[in-house]
């Protein structure tokens, strides 16, 4: 989702007469593109905009913006923890940039454009797209989920969808310019506000695509028609990326999942049964405030049982305002990463033995 931002942004400036530099040292406009979900990314994103201090300095003239997540959640903030920044831009506000620009250039002041997080983007289509044969094609943006440890209802806003038609248009474009694959993007890809698997259909008929991926499913909106789906249009990949992110429901119920460990199981079962050779990948996160170790083992279970593919596995880090920060951080950073190492080493080794396996 994030590369799909820096596209779009990148294309929009095109559009407006930027051009794109060939280094940090020969642009008068740097952007970062920034993530929320996690503290240690947030913190090397400050540390990576202070090294421009030097820069600066040699360039007075020179432009230094922050997009995405974080600035929509530090608003002018972000300017107190590194003043060198000229403009912050929330995810609802990035269409705007090219005129935060010539705004910031004309009064050499800050400007924060934070105030559209609900409001749905422009249907503008830049052309600009990273090259390649595979496309990134948002449908949907924000969440209504709420999970309590995650940061994006907050900094994306609540759920909106595209229309149908301008998901085709897009499609339709991308295809006749060459494109032969496309990746559905959305924080909750199958609470598509108009229909899932009717967008897949009608995706699937579009001439020049010859395959169609999306990413990401949440566990409480999947269902057996999606597994049919995948197994019956031709041009849908058959891999699904289904966070269960514990085996535990005790920490389920905390994290505000909507569902259980056997409810997960019965969903792998399904898909495993009606779309046979497909892939399944997970993310998974370890050491949720109240994780005791019976809750970690479940886990550990959950994991040996189901097989996955590949998993992404990730320490708790509060992010506020999350509501899990309201829980105490209570396992210690060093409980955290035996966790994370004995998980990884499961991983890991089922992902070799399938290698050898195929």
């Amino acid at each position: 989702m994030n590369v799909r931002d820096s596209e779009f942004v990148t294309g929009v400036l095109l559009g407006s007469g930027f051009q794109k530099a060939s280094s940090e040292d020969k642009a008068d406009v740097i952007i970062f593109n920034s993530c929320s979900v996690r503290k240690h990314a947030e913190d090397r994103l400050f540390s990576n905009i202070s090294e421009l201090k030097n820069l600066k300095k040699k360039k007075p003239g020179l432009i230094i913006g922050l997009m995405g997540c974080t600035a929509q959640a530090y608003k002018e903030k972000a300017i107190g923890r590194a003043p060198i920044i000229d403009f912050v831009c929330g995810p609802g506000n990035v269409h705007e940039i090219p005129a935060i620009i010539k705004k910031v250039a004309k009064s050499h002041r800050a400007i924060v454009a934070t105030d559209k997080v609900d409001s749905p983007r422009p249907e503008l289509f830049p052309k600009f797209r990273i090259e390649g044969l595979l496309a990134y094609v948002s449908i949907s943006e924000g969440c209504n989920n709420y999970c309590s440890y995650c940061i994006v209802p907050y900094v994306r806003g609540r759920e909106r969808s595209r229309d149908t038609t301008d998901i085709i248009k897009e499609v339709k474009d991308l295809a006749s310019r060459g494109f032969k694959e496309i990746m559905l993007l959305g924080q909750n890809v199958n609470s598509y506000k108009y229909g899932f698997i009717q967008l897949l259909e009608k995706l699937n008929n579009v001439e020049g695509i010859e395959k169609i991926r999306f990413m990401t499913s949440h566990p409480k909106d999947v269902s057996r028609e999606l597994f049919e789906a995948m197994h019956d249009l031709e041009k849908i990949d058959k891999r699904l990326h289904l966070p269960v992110q514990s085996g535990s429901d005790r920490i389920l119920k905390l994290m505000n999942r909507g569902y259980t460990k056997d409810h997960y199981r019965k969903l792998v079962s399904m898909y495993k049964k009606l779309v046979p050779g497909g892939e399944i990948t997970t993310d998974i996160i370890v050491g949720f405030p109240r994780e005791t170790e019976r809750d970690f083992k479940d886990t550990v279970r959950l994991v040996e049982k189901t097989q996955f593919d590949g998993a992404y596995i990730f320490k708790y880090s509060p992010r506020p305002p999350a509501r899990s920060c309201k829980l105490k951080d209570d396992v210690p950073p060093e409980e955290k990463q035996r966790r994370l190492a004995v998980i990884l080493d499961i991983q890991r080794e089922m992902s070799r033995k399938k290698r050898r396996c195929v």
